[in-house]
């Protein structure tokens, strides 16, 4: 608070209490952070926004990055995703930037949300998923992709290559069993059918 503010202040305060009112509240102009994340900027972590898991649904083109720094080097690239349908991201407390394009509006995903159970037994082709509120795991299948499809099985929706437990890019009929836990990546597949 500057010298003039806080004289101001008193002044303003001392006259109110002569005059038999309270004096006014001095509110910070500081926002809390929130729990949403617009679709395109670029966001700091813990001051524009929480730390946690994001969540956004009905993309055509999402593309996400958690940065160390806000300098724009490849160097302080954390981690990064590009895709269409629904994409997750987990933000760490200790990331500094997240930058988003084209994306929906993100929303942070309860803990309540991310431990209940679904009882869906198709994926979508393209989308990130959590396995077991997103959909029941097990064996799935996606037949009939002419074209190139991608599948992962991920610990953590981090982005990060040390939590890939398994991936596959193939054409045809493809197969995978999801365990529980962590979540399931699909890039231009057809749609996965539960079979086991």
């Amino acid at each position: 608070m500057s010298v003039f503010r806080h004289c101001l202040f008193v002044v303003l305060s001392l006259t109110a209490v002569a005059a038999g009112v309270s004096p006014p509240a001095v509110h910070s102009a500081a926002a809390k952070p929130k729990d949403t994340i617009p679709g395109s900027g670029t966001y700091l972590v813990g001051k524009d926004f929480n730390a946690g898991v994001y969540r956004s649904v009905g993309n055509s083109s999402c593309y996400w990055e958690r940065a160390s720094d806000a300098g724009g080097s490849l160097n302080s690239i954390i981690a990064n995703d590009i895709g269409s349908g629904q994409r997750l991201v987990y933000v760490k407390p200790a990331d500094k930037v997240f930058k988003s394009s084209g994306c929906t509006t993100w929303k942070r995903v309860t803990a309540a949300a991310m431990s209940a159970t679904s009882a869906k037994t198709t994926i979508p082709g393209s989308g990130v998923y959590f396995v077991g509120s997103d959909f029941r795991p097990g064996t799935y299948r996606s037949t009939g992709n002419t074209d190139y499809c991608y599948w992962e099985r991920a610990r953590s929706a981090d982005g990060q290559s040390a939590s890939t437990i398994s991936n596959e890019f193939a054409k045809g009929q493809l197969v995978v069993t999801i365990t529980p836990g962590g979540i399931f990546q699909s890039s231009g597949c057809q749609p996965w059918n539960r079979v086991s």
